[in-house]
């Protein structure tokens, strides 16, 4: 798994209101900037990618909003994409759609707990669907 780890650095909750009858919830996960990074390992410095994100929750009406911020430390396959990844984002503020995918997919595992509870306290809808039981009716 090339995603190291990951750095909160703000989260923010706010709510607008009370629950009106049906609630649509939107994730919106953005990476706001990349650069060149490094961690300390036993055995030495690696370099890596520094990826800079915002995740934003926002519900429909808007009856709250949430936003985290924060970064993760990303290791391509192979080294040689470090530069190649790096030269995207330079020219166009892209990065590879695999690259993307891995670090929403392990950010949303990593604040869904923390948002949850959040939620929770608050008293606002959760961001995402629990499981619910239902009964059948035999005929």
């Amino acid at each position: 798994m090339p995603v190291v780890g990951v750095n909160i650095t703000k989260i923010e909750v706010e709510k607008h209101g009370g629950i009106i009858d049906k609630i649509e919830v939107n994730l919106s996960p953005k990476i706001e900037e990349v650069r060149l990074g490094e961690v300390k390992t036993p055995s030495g410095k690696v370099n890596g990618i520094e990826v800079f994100f915002t995740y934003q929750i926002g519900y429909n009406p808007e009856i709250a909003r949430a936003l985290i911020k924060g970064a993760v430390f990303y290791l391509p396959p192979k080294k040689e994409q470090i530069d190649e990844i790096l030269d995207g984002w330079e020219e166009e503020k892209k990065i590879p759609p695999e690259m993307f995918a891995e670090i929403v997919n392990f950010v949303t595992n990593e604040i869904t707990p923390l948002i949850m509870v959040i939620s929770k306290e608050m008293r606002i809808p959760y961001p995402i669907p629990l499981p619910r039981v239902a009964i059948r009716q035999q005929t």
